[in-house]
């Protein structure tokens, strides 16, 4: 599911329990989000997802917010290998 930051922010007094910080092929960084166990991807009002410059700036989106872990997850250079069979291991996190 989606939610832009305006709906976001309106719900300030609810906790988010996960937030994953994705990189994406290392250059941008979109937020996964999670609360009351339901998924959400951040986006703006035109429902595309919201891109930033890096972790920090991503956290910080989230800074008035009542968050309770954040991990960000960074590309795995394998994730591209030709001739590399598809594997479902899960993604690398590093606790942010």
């Amino acid at each position: 599911m989606h939610m832009t930051l305006r709906k976001l922010k309106a719900r300030k007094h609810d906790t988010v329990t996960l937030l994953e910080i994705v990189s994406m092929e290392g250059r941008y960084y979109m937020a996964r989000f999670y609360i009351d166990g339901s998924g959400y991807i951040l986006t703006d009002e035109n429902d595309h997802v919201l891109m930033f410059s890096g972790a920090c700036a991503t956290r910080e989106v989230f800074h008035d917010l009542h968050v309770e872990h954040v991990d960000v997850l960074p590309p795995t250079g394998t994730d591209e290998m030709i001739g590399m069979p598809d594997t479902s291991s899960e993604p690398m996190r590093v606790p942010f």
